[in-house]
């Protein structure tokens, strides 16, 4: 670690440290039930969780710290502090500014309901965050329904719009409600956007029979069919529970330092709203839960007094006691549950272990090439060849033969996965029986390293090449998708005879293409290099009484045999072993044998 901060004037009590670059912002607040441990480890050799926390670690010029009474109150603290400075590496949720909130401009004159990524509350209420903007704009239409409150601008227009003749707006631009109605009506979207639907119930009873007896029928009709409304929107929701409770029930995935959490709003014992959100740069499930409590209540205006949790975080009673001052009432996390809260953690769990597959493969794909989606869609496999391995036989007349095989990733070459094989048990001039030799080799070796399987193979030839290679990758037990390209016509050959022909511009096929082309001057080269050193060995074949081992020397000391036969006695007998004897037998031997 490159930094020599010193950490002896950090005391051992609870606060909150600020950690500085050298311009003097804050890049990262935290809170510590011991600042000096807490710091301490930081710069800990070997004791990071992740890159990124390493790279933070790099930034640090300067730390501050504020000492508080109690873990408790830096907690508060450190929210606070949060809020004020956003510091570029405290734990947001992925594009949390991206997600959309439901915003009621409760400081205008006749506020106004919408959807928003601008999170500014400026006198407004915010509800969210939301990870569906469909179904944000749904909802927002749905309570409009039953509680026109308008959507329009700033400004109230000068006549009404078509909002108000299809019933989404009760026109105070014209008047037809007074700011006392409005008001209530904008309250009452409140409590059906909240999930407070028993308690509206009621209030829109209440209100029908007062419209009714003061002989305003009109309106107590109007407060009857959204009363129906309403009736019809809550019996859509599934009863999870048999009281009428509010929870929030969280679930947590992850999978290699990433993760999902999915929470689920129950409100009068009915789920309401699911939203779930990714989280990385976290070192394990307990830290990563902790985080998530801590960033997602720390702006929620509603805590229920229950959260049930499928894995309970370390320093939960700090922060029941943070969400405690926070809702003004006791709050509790909460995991030992059964029935129908037990189902419900398990549901959301199940949830989050599906989101998080889904944004991982969908994150896989954004780093795959368009060439090598396009030969999944062409090729029809099951899953993206972002692994692909192709094999090549090179030999003249049967000499020499030698096979390759190179490795392909993301559609770009992998040179630590190219690999040179002597052939060894065929003689003669037989490919097909090559590839099928070089195949099971490398089969042989997935199974004694115990690697990965590639995605797919790809064999230089045709039909007959393919076949072997199909009949030895299902011989040993392996389930790999496998593919000949044939040099005439540039034909790809699938199993089952089946042949696809790619017009020339086609980023699949060049992409075969190239990577045949490297699998093939890869063998050629192999091939060289055994066949020179092979012609140089023989030329020294007629040394009586030098060795073999000698004679390797030799050829390792000066590299061919063309350089040797330029040299002279002196530079021989510089390599060991050599004595001046030695060294004039090999001299003039090469001087009397020139070819």
């Amino acid at each position: 670690m490159k930094k020599e901060i010193s950490l002896k004037n950090f005391p051992g009590f609870p606060g909150v440290y600020l950690m500085k670059n050298k311009t003097g912002k804050i890049i990262y607040i935290g809170k510590a039930l011991n600042l000096k441990k807490r710091i301490s480890s930081y710069f800990t050799k070997d004791s990071l969780p992740n890159s990124r926390i390493e790279r933070m670690v790099g930034k640090i010029e300067t730390i501050d710290f504020i000492i508080t009474e109690n873990e408790i109150d830096a907690l508060l603290l450190e929210a606070n502090l949060i809020k004020l400075h956003k510091p570029e590496y405290n734990i947001k949720f992925k594009d949390d500014k991206k997600y959309p909130f439901i915003k009621i401009t409760l400081n205008d004159k006749f506020p106004r309901v919408f959807s928003t990524r601008n999170i500014k509350k400026n006198g407004s209420l915010l509800l969210g965050p939301f990870t569906d903007a469909k179904a944000v704009k749904k909802t927002i239409k749905t309570g409009r329904r039953l509680f026109p409150v308008r959507c329009c601008g700033k400004r109230l227009p000068q006549k009404a719009c078509l909002d108000y003749h299809i019933g989404l707006c009760s026109a105070p631009c014209i008047s037809i409600v007074s700011d006392k109605e409005y008001r209530k009506i904008v309250d009452n979207l409140i409590k059906f956007l909240e999930g407070k639907q028993d308690s509206l119930q009621k209030e829109l009873e209440r209100l029908m029979i007062y419209y009714s007896k003061k002989l305003e029928f009109e309106k107590a009709k109007d407060v009857k069919d959204r009363l129906f409304a309403l009736k019809k929107i809550q019996n859509r929701h599934k009863f999870v529970l048999l009281k009428k409770i509010d929870i929030d029930v969280i679930g947590l995935s992850s999978e290699n330092g990433n993760f999902c959490v999915v929470v689920d709003e129950v409100r009068d014992g009915k789920l309401i709203y699911q939203h779930h959100y990714f989280l990385n740069g976290i070192s394990d499930e307990n830290k990563a839960m902790e985080t998530f409590i801590t960033v997602y209540y720390r702006n929620k205006k509603l805590i229920p007094k229950e959260i049930i949790v499928d894995l309970i975080p370390d320093n939960y009673l700090i922060l029941e006691k943070w969400l405690t001052l926070k809702a003004k009432n006791r709050v509790i996390i909460i995991k030992k549950v059964k029935k129908g809260k037990l189902a419900l953690l398990r549901i959301a769990h199940k949830n989050a272990e599906l989101f998080l597959k889904a944004h991982l493969q969908k994150k896989n794909e954004t780093k795959i090439s368009k060439e090598v989606l396009e030969l999944k869609n062409i090729l029809k496999l099951k899953s993206i060849p972002q692994k692909i391995e192709a094999f090549d036989i090179s030999n003249i007349m049967g000499a020499h033969a030698v096979g390759s095989s190179v490795l392909f990733v993301n559609g770009k070459p992998k040179k630590s996965g190219y690999l040179h094989y002597k052939i060894r048990s065929v003689k003669g001039i037989n490919d097909v029986a090559m590839i099928k030799e070089v195949i099971s080799r490398r089969l042989k070796r997935i199974i004694k390293l115990k690697q990965e399987n590639p995605d797919l193979f790809l064999v230089d030839g045709g039909e007959g090449q393919l076949n072997a290679a199909l009949k030895i990758i299902k011989e040993m037990g392996f389930d790999i998708p496998v593919i000949g390209l044939a040099k005439r016509f540039e034909q790809i050959h699938l199993p089952g005879k089946k042949i696809v022909a790619l017009p020339a511009d086609s980023k699949a096929i060049k992409l075969l293409k190239r990577i045949r082309d490297e699998s093939h001057r890869f063998a050629i080269q192999y091939y060289r290099k055994l066949h020179k050193k092979e012609l140089s060995y023989s030329l020294l074949d007629g040394l009586i009484g030098i060795g073999n081992e000698k004679k390797k020397l030799l050829i390792s000391n000066f590299g061919s045999v063309e350089r040797l036969k330029k040299s002279t006695k002196k530079e021989i007998e510089q390599v060991k072993g050599f004595g001046k004897k030695t060294a004039r037998k090999v001299w003039e031997y090469l001087k009397n044998n020139p070819h």
